[in-house]
């Protein structure tokens, strides 16, 4: 008798792994392409950093050359911009990009100095107002703010725990001497 219920048993559990991955594996499709929309999005706002802080460095010492003592003008500095969103994130040519720089002059006198902005983009942004530098008028604020709306490269409900879109705002601000 032991002989012919340990049979029967086998023969019951014979398609137990195929029933436990045909349920598994979707599951783990899923997780493992959220995973890939993750590491997306988690790119391109390492990409809008490194191009913010880029543009506002150049913006606030220039060249570094002892030659050019000139500030970058503002387009300058948002082709700086530019040429590093293009080439890593999709449709950056349309993104609102917002330079201040001392280039394009001072706004204001004494504690309330701040320098003029320039907008950049075919699309609009939402950025935040500006505020003086705390120890103006000898130090002034350079910034450049960046706002980019990324999809998600794996479209479809199930593969977007985070969301349909979301808008990345990057502002990045640099202290010089006017």
């Amino acid at each position: 008798m032991r002989g012919t219920f340990g049979s029967t048993l086998y023969r019951d559990r014979s398609g137990q792994s195929l029933v436990e991955t045909s349920l598994i594996l979707p599951l783990t499709i899923i997780l493992a392409l959220n995973a890939v929309n993750l590491g997306y999005f988690f790119c391109v706002c390492l990409n809008l950093t490194t191009a913010s802080r880029m543009g506002v460095a150049y913006s606030a010492s220039g060249t570094s050359s002892v030659l050019e003592l000139a500030v970058p003008s503002a387009p300058t500095v948002s082709s700086l911009v530019y040429d590093n969103l293009i080439g890593a994130l999709p449709s950056a040519v349309n993104t609102p990009i917002r330079v201040c720089t001392l280039a394009l002059g001072l706004t204001g006198s004494g504690s309330s100095q701040m320098p003029n902005c320039a907008a950049y983009g075919t699309t609009s942004g939402t950025f935040t107002d500006l505020q003086p530098d705390p120890e103006a008028p000898f130090l002034v604020l350079h910034r450049v703010d960046i706002q980019y709306s990324a999809a998600p490269l794996i479209p479809g409900s199930a593969f977007n725990l985070i969301g349909s879109s979301l808008v990345f705002h990057r502002k990045t601000i640099m202290r010089a001497m006017p």
